[in-house]
C-alpha cells in the first residue's frame, strides 16, 4: 500500500462539510466560495480579522442567515443540511458556544441547565428535584466543572461559566461539532488551559471542534487543522504544523492595500501632524487606567482630531468606554478633562464635563420603542422645559431641525425609532448627543450592524463633529472606519497601548498586522 493511500484511509471523513458557500449583503460580499470542513475528533481553528467572515458562517450555519441563492451546500454527518433553519442545525448535531454565553447570573447552574427546557415532573406534576440535580452533576462532570448544581451563576469563574454554557450544549447528547466563538476573550491566562481540557474532553469522545479566535498563540497548543479567512476568501488551509505565526500573519492581513471606494466621506477629514496640532492639547486624557481587561492605559485625544483604538478581542479595546458609561469599575488610573482629573465617572459628571458616550449596543444606546422625537431630545429635555410643562411645538421643531441637519430618514419626528433602517437609527443616536453640544465625544463601533450607506454617513458625521473642534475618540473593530476616518490610530494589546499610527501609516493592513504583533 502506498503511503498517499494509506494517508487517505487513515483520514476520517469529515463531519461537517461546507461547500461552495457565499453570502452577500447590501454592497457587500462576506463570504465568496468559502470550503471549509471539520473532521471528527478533531480541532479545526478557522481565523481572520474582523470582517473576514468568520461570524458570517456561523450564522449561516446556525440558521439565522441563509447563503446566497444556488450556493453553499451544507452536508452534517453525511446527510445534507437545509440553511436558514435553526431548529434543523441543532438536530444535525451543530452546537454553538458563543463569546457571549447566554446565561443568566441570577439563576443557578441547574436552571441555567434547563432555560427554554423542560423538568422531569412525578404523576402529581412535581418537579423530580433530587433526579435533575443528579442529572445537571452527570452533565456538568462531562465538561470536568465539579460546582453544586444549586449554586448562583455570578458565583461562578470565567471559565466555569464557559464550561457550564458547554455543558448546557451537549445535555442532549446530539452533538457532532461545537463551534467555540472566541471562548478565551474573556479569559485569564490561568485559566485557559482548563477550557483546553474541555475541547480535549470533547474530541476523545469524537466530537468535532471548530475553534474561532484572534489569539495567534493558542493555535500550536489546541489546533489540528488550521483555515484563514480574510476577505470573505479562503486564503489558506492545512495541518497547524505547517503555519508559523508570520504566515498566519500574512495569510490574514494579505500584501496589498484593499481598496476603500466603498465608502466615500464627502467632509475632508483632517490628517497627520497639522491636524494633531489644531486644538488645545490633551482635551481628553486617560492615565494609566486599568479597568476590564485594560491594565494600563495611557492616551488622550485633542480637540480637532479623531482618535481610533484598534485590537484583538479581549485586549481591552472597548473597555474605556465601558468605564465610562459605568459598566466596568476603573481599578486604577485618571481620567484628565483638560488636565484636571475626574474624581468620579457618572452619567451627571460626564455631562458637566461635556463628555458623550454613545455604547456599541442599540438597546443602550435608544429606547426603541420611543418616538424619533423623543430619542432626540431625552438627553436633554431643560430647554424645552417651562411652567412646568413641556412645550410640545418647541421640540417638534427641535427634532424636525436634526432630522433635517443629520439626514434621517423618513423625516418624521413621530415615528418609532425602531421602524428605522440601522443607519438611520444610528444617525438619530450620535444627533441627539451631539446636540447637548459636547466637546469630547466617544464612540464605540459607531457603525456595527449599518449598511454601507448608512455607513458613509456615519463617518461623515463624525468627521465633520472633529472639523467642529470636538476631541472624537472611536473605539472599533471596523479597520475599515478607523483607516477612513482616523488622525491617528492606537492599538491595544494585552491592556495596553501597543503601537501608534498616524497619517499614511494607517491602513488596514498595518493596524492588523500591529494587533497580531507580540
Amino acid at each position: 500500500m502506498s503511503d498517499d493511500m494509506a494517508d487517505r484511509q487513515a483520514t476520517p471523513p469529515p463531519v461537517l462539510l461546507v461547500d461552495d458557500m457565499s453570502k452577500t449583503f447590501v454592497g457587500q460580499r462576506a463570504l465568496d466560495r468559502v470550503d471549509i470542513d471539520v473532521r471528527p475528533a478533531e480541532v479545526h481553528a478557522i481565523i481572520g480579522h474582523n470582517g473576514s467572515g468568520k461570524s458570517t458562517l456561523i450564522k449561516i450555519l446556525a440558521g439565522y442567515h441563509l447563503p446566497d441563492p444556488g450556493s453553499g451546500a451544507v452536508v452534517v454527518g453525511g446527510d445534507p443540511l437545509r440553511p436558514g433553519d435553526p431548529d434543523a442545525s441543532r438536530r444535525a448535531g451543530l452546537r454553538f458556544i458563543h463569546q457571549e454565553l447566554g446565561l443568566v447570573d441570577s439563576l443557578t447552574v441547574l436552571e441555567n441547565l434547563r432555560l427554554g427546557g423542560e423538568y422531569e415532573t412525578g404523576a402529581l406534576g412535581q418537579i423530580r428535584w433530587r433526579r435533575e440535580r443528579r442529572r445537571s452533576r452527570e452533565l456538568l462532570a462531562r465538561v470536568g466543572l465539579s460546582v453544586h448544581p444549586e449554586i448562583v451563576v455570578s458565583e461562578l469563574s470565567p471559565v466555569q461559566r464557559t464550561q457550564l454554557a458547554v455543558a448546557r450544549a451537549l445535555q442532549d447528547d446530539g452533538a457532532r461539532v461545537v463551534f467555540f466563538d472566541e471562548p478565551t476573550a474573556n479569559l485569564p491566562g490561568s485559566e485557559v488551559e482548563r477550557l483546553f481540557d474541555v475541547i480535549r474532553r470533547l474530541t476523545a469522545d469524537g466530537v468535532g471542534v471548530a475553534y474561532v479566535s484572534h489569539r495567534l498563540e493558542e493555535l500550536p497548543v489546541i489546533a489540528d487543522r488550521i483555515s484563514v479567512l480574510r476577505d470573505g476568501r479562503i486564503t489558506g488551509t492545512g495541518p497547524a504544523s505547517e503555519f508559523s505565526r508570520e504566515r498566519l500573519v500574512e495569510l490574514i492581513v494579505g500584501s496589498s492595500r484593499p481598496a476603500v471606494a466603498d465608502v466615500d466621506v464627502d467632509v475632508e477629514a483632517p490628517s497627520g501632524p497639522e491636524a494633531a496640532d489644531a486644538g488645545p492639547v490633551a482635551t481628553l486624557g486617560f492615565e494609566n487606567v486599568a479597568a476590564g481587561e485594560l491594565v494600563d492605559a495611557t492616551l488622550s485625544v485633542r480637540g480637532g482630531e479623531i482618535v481610533g483604538l484598534a485590537g484583538l478581542a479581549g485586549s481591552g479595546v472597548h473597555d474605556l468606554a465601558a468605564m465610562l458609561l459605568g459598566k466596568l469599575e476603573r481599578r486604577a488610573g485618571r481620567v484628565l478633562v483638560d488636565g484636571e482629573p475626574m474624581e468620579r465617572i457618572d452619567p451627571h459628571q460626564l455631562m458637566l464635563r461635556h463628555i458623550a458616550v454613545l455604547p456599541s449596543s442599540r438597546a443602550l444606546k435608544s429606547i426603541p420603542t420611543l418616538t424619533v422625537r423623543e430619542n432626540l431630545t431625552l438627553p436633554d429635555l431643560r430647554p424645552l422645559w417651562r411652567g412646568g410643562r413641556l412645550r410640545r411645538r418647541e421640540e417638534v421643531a427641535v427634532a424636525t431641525e436634526l432630522i433635517e441637519r443629520f439626514g434621517v430618514r423618513p423625516a418624521d419626528p413621530e415615528r418609532p425609532l425602531a421602524e428605522l433602517s440601522g443607519g438611520n437609527q444610528q444617525k438619530v443616536c450620535v444627533a441627539k448627543w451631539l446636540r447637548t453640544g459636547p466637546r469630547f465625544l466617544v464612540l464605540d463601533e459607531p457603525t456595527q450592524g449599518v449598511d454601507v450607506g448608512g455607513k458613509q454617513e456615519i463617518l461623515g458625521l463624525v468627521r465633520a463633529a472633529a472639523e467642529g473642534g470636538l476631541a472624537v475618540l472611536v473605539c472599533s473593530s471596523d479597520l475599515e472606519d478607523l483607516e477612513l476616518v482616523c488622525t491617528r490610530v492606537l492599538v491595544v494589546r494585552r491592556g495596553a497601548i501597543g503601537a501608534e499610527l498616524t497619517g499614511s501609516d494607517i491602513t488596514r493592513e498595518a493596524i492588523s498586522t500591529e494587533c497580531y504583533r507580540d
